[in-house]
């Protein structure tokens, strides 16, 4: 992992590149657990979801923060998408969020900030963390952009321990 660099992380995310500026951040926080002897995450469908709608609402919503304005929170957001199969099976969840105008919403600058913070590094290498799921909106909540063009990312993480 650490030997393969990741391709597009200087690319400004657009409607039409998320899918490669996606790919090209999980790359980047994959490569970080690497270096500190941890399993890649593997994408998730339903975690993917919950990041999606949490990304989507920030812009809609004009808001920025973990709890929506209705109070949701990530926990309640992710459970909503049937992540956790039954009542009995325990489970971790963590959320990182992050928002960048201009050259400042590309991947390598969203993963170099959630690296740079303690709080969001530690949900990035926290060990049993198997499954994430990104969603990256390639606009920002208007009273934070001044206009200008940028992304809001969201990163759900999950580890399921059955009962």
């Amino acid at each position: 992992m650490l030997a393969t660099p990741c391709q597009n992380t200087e690319l400004t995310p657009t409607p039409e590149n998320t899918a490669v500026v996606d790919t090209a951040t999980l790359c980047l926080i994959n490569q970080e657990r690497a270096r500190h002897g941890e399993q890649p995450l593997q994408p998730n469908a339903r975690l993917q979801q919950a990041a999606q709608s949490h990304s989507e609402e920030m812009v809609e919503q004009n808001y920025f923060g973990h709890v929506s304005p209705s109070g949701e929170t990530p926990a309640t957001r992710i459970l909503a998408t049937g992540y956790v199969p039954s009542s009995k099976d325990g489970y971790t969840l963590g959320e990182n969020i992050a928002w960048g105008t201009l050259q400042l919403s590309t991947p390598a600058a969203i993963v170099a900030a959630w690296i740079a913070s303690p709080e969001h590094l530690a949900n990035i290498l926290y060990a049993p963390y198997r499954d994430t799921g990104l969603a990256i909106v390639p606009a920002v909540p208007a009273s934070l952009a001044e206009g200008q063009s940028g992304a809001v990312y969201s990163q759900e993480f999950g580890e399921i321990v059955t009962g």
